[in-house]
């Protein structure tokens, strides 16, 4: 599972900025601006998720994210003070990987952190994450139906062009047939393929 990073100020305005990764507070000064630069290198337009209760703003660029939510706590000053959460989509995109993820964020802004979410905000969080996955499944989707379509129709012409070649004229019982033909290629080229595309998200 790729790692995300946590990146949120202090309260009382003095200490240094809190990053974090794998629940461990990152302290090399190198490496943390490191994530602060990628986390600034993200572009892509700002999806807004507001509510009476929470506000959460995410900016997309596949596969990275930058997730901003604020916390219930200011900082001394009484300003709102976002936490920051940078990461990306990994090769395998799943519910389980949304599901881990959100109890990563829920654990480490509670424990490590010390900041108090509302719970739209994960809820939030997760939903846009569902959004994505649903969005990417559809387009393997149409992407198999194109390839299946056109291995079809191809197949087709070439049998059609073998049987004329052949000297066999092409009847109403013989397209009738190529039709069915058609039909059970494009079953078959479909099964074939999503079996394929579920056993390549396995081994990744």
């Amino acid at each position: 599972m790729k790692s995300l990073f946590f990146w949120a100020q202090s309260l009382d305005n003095k200490a240094p900025d809190l990053i974090f990764k794998d629940n461990e507070q990152l302290t090399d000064n190198s490496e943390r601006q490191q994530i602060v630069s990628k986390i600034y290198e993200v572009s892509g337009k700002k999806l807004e998720f507001s509510s009476p209760n929470s506000e959460v703003t995410i900016r997309f660029s596949d596969p990275k994210f930058v997730i901003e939510t604020l916390p219930i706590e200011k900082d001394q000053a009484n300003r709102l003070a976002p936490i920051v959460i940078y990461g990306e989509l990994p090769e395998e995109f799943s519910p389980d990987w949304i599901e881990r993820s959100c109890s990563e964020i829920r654990e480490v802004v509670a424990h490590k952190l010390n900041r108090t979410l509302n719970r739209d905000a994960v809820t939030k969080i997760q939903e846009w994450f569902k959004s994505v996955l649903e969005a990417k499944k559809k387009k393997v989707d149409i992407q198999t139906q194109g390839i299946v379509w056109m291995g079809a129709t191809v197949a087709i012409f070439l049998v059609g062009w073998i049987l004329q070649a052949q000297g066999i004229q092409l009847t109403l019982l013989v397209v009738t047939g190529l039709i069915a033909l058609n039909n059970l290629l494009v079953m078959t080229l479909q099964i074939f393929l999503l079996n394929f595309f579920h056993r390549q998200g396995k081994k990744r």
